[in-house]
């Protein structure tokens, strides 16, 4: 299914700022370098609808987007990039935490995962926190142009096994080929239909 009506709705840290509504929720989050801006691109088939720049971390606000009028997409901020990581790590907690409490309408997170790096701590921690607010995880394995067949097949269960997740969730992909984005979508569709 193509999607085309892809809008910026708004930036905010607290609660009173995130947008009104009943539209149900995509929660995209990821390593600050995995490509999750460009991932976000590449399902709307938008160049710049979220900000990907040359450097990682820029995000630092939940910003909200609003796709075909059916579903939000929330760009969380990038995490494990910053050099100061213990004040980075508390900032995160303090955007991320009331989101994932307060947000009814919140469905399902996408794990945004680069296909040639095993899970870390901060990966393994937002599974966790999805686990915990009872949301449907999507694990997008992105940069996979950059692998060999036999490459992904083994990373594929690799990072199944180091979040402890069914491996059918891990959604291999690249933005640069545009390729596994309809499954993505499917993925998205069944937990927002």
């Amino acid at each position: 299914m193509q999607y085309h009506e892809a809008k910026f709705l708004i930036s905010g840290v607290q609660p009173s700022q995130w947008p009104e509504g009943t539209l149900p929720e995509i929660i995209f989050a990821g390593r600050s370098n995995a490509g999750k801006s460009s991932l976000i691109n590449s399902l709307v088939n938008r160049k710049n609808l979220a900000y990907s720049g040359k450097t990682p971390g820029k995000t630092r606000l939940l910003n909200f987007f609003e796709i075909d009028g059916r579903v939000i997409f929330t760009d969380a901020p990038g995490y494990g990039y910053a050099k100061n990581n213990q004040g980075s790590a508390r900032e995160f907690s303090r955007i991320i935490d009331p989101y994932f409490r307060l947000r009814k309408q919140l469905r399902a997170m996408v794990l945004v995962a680069d296909g040639r790096r095993v899970p870390n701590e901060d990966d393994i921690a937002m599974v966790d926190y999805a686990k915990a607010s009872h949301l449907a995880i999507i694990v997008a394995m992105t940069k996979t142009d950059k692998l060999t067949r036999s490459e992904l097949v083994l990373n594929r269960r690799k990072i199944a096994s180091v979040l402890e997740l069914p491996e059918h969730v891990i959604v291999p992909c690249s933005s640069l080929k545009k390729t596994g984005m309809d499954d993505i979508w499917a993925k998205i569709d069944e937990q927002i239909a």
